[in-house]
């Protein structure tokens, strides 16, 4: 059983630090966290990030970046990638309501993913809750997405709150996707009603169940996200991280 690092998705702290990038680096380093995963790079050159992530003794765990980003500069996303030591390039949303959205993305998935491999990384889909549902084929886009490709080619970083909102019991979705499954966003929703998200520990979620299912998988990573918080930020992802480690502990 593999050590389970744990990362922070930085789009939770977007609205934080702005105009200070290392501040806010340092101080997700100073609650605790492994490692980040990027939602953008405010502007920092790579060799200068890879600098600031060396000196805060943070790992890069991956980025998320957009479909037109990696249709158009796929070189350079590589590139700042391969600097910073990521492990995965992860498309964070692409709208799909219909076949034709769906074929388009397996294209681009396709296309870009032998470059991505061959650079030593995994292109990942993370998903939100329209990949389980479908108006147009008989089964969720999601499921669709995995059985049109291999594992060279994509796999994928769950979301459990929007699995959870689409009615899905996240350890069962982990299961069903298998090794195509190499990370999850661990964000914890306080009731099935009202679907707003909240720190991890306060809500409905199986977290232990999450994470025992990641650890015997053997994940590197698991991601902590929270796009929308009602308390400052940075106790809300000390608060977070500390009921994860709570129940790695165990």
């Amino acid at each position: 059983m593999t050590h389970l690092k744990v990362a922070l998705q930085l789009f939770t702290l977007r609205d934080y630090d702005k105009g200070d990038f290392a501040e806010k680096l340092k101080k997700v380093r100073e609650a605790g966290y492994d490692g980040v995963e990027f939602a953008g790079y405010d502007d920092i050159p790579a060799e200068e990030m890879k600098a600031i992530l060396d000196r805060l003794q943070l790992t890069s765990m991956g980025s998320h970046i957009r479909i037109e980003e990696l249709l158009n500069n796929l070189d350079e996303v590589i590139a700042y990638n391969q600097t910073i030591g990521s492990s995965y390039i992860v498309i964070p949303y692409y709208e799909m309501t219909s076949e034709e959205h769906v074929q388009t993305l397996i294209g681009i998935v396709k296309e870009i993913a032998p470059k991505i491999k061959a650079a030593g990384m995994d292109l990942l889909y993370h998903n939100h809750y329209h990949e389980f549902i479908n108006d147009f084929g008989d089964k969720p886009i999601l499921e669709t997405l995995k059985e049109a490709t291999t594992e060279d080619e994509l796999n994928f970083e769950i979301d459990m709150f929007w699995t959870t909102h689409a009615g899905r019991k996240p350890v069962e979705v982990m299961e069903q996707f298998g090794s195509r499954c190499k990370t999850v966003h661990l964000k914890d929703m306080v009731s099935r009603e009202g679907k707003e998200m909240t720190e991890l520990g306060t809500g409905i979620l199986d977290l232990s169940g999450i994470l025992a299912k990641a650890q015997a998988s053997n994940y590197k990573w698991v991601v902590v996200e929270q796009d929308r918080m009602t308390i400052d930020g940075y106790v809300s992802i000390k608060q977070s991280l500390d009921h994860v480690r709570s129940l790695l502990l165990n």
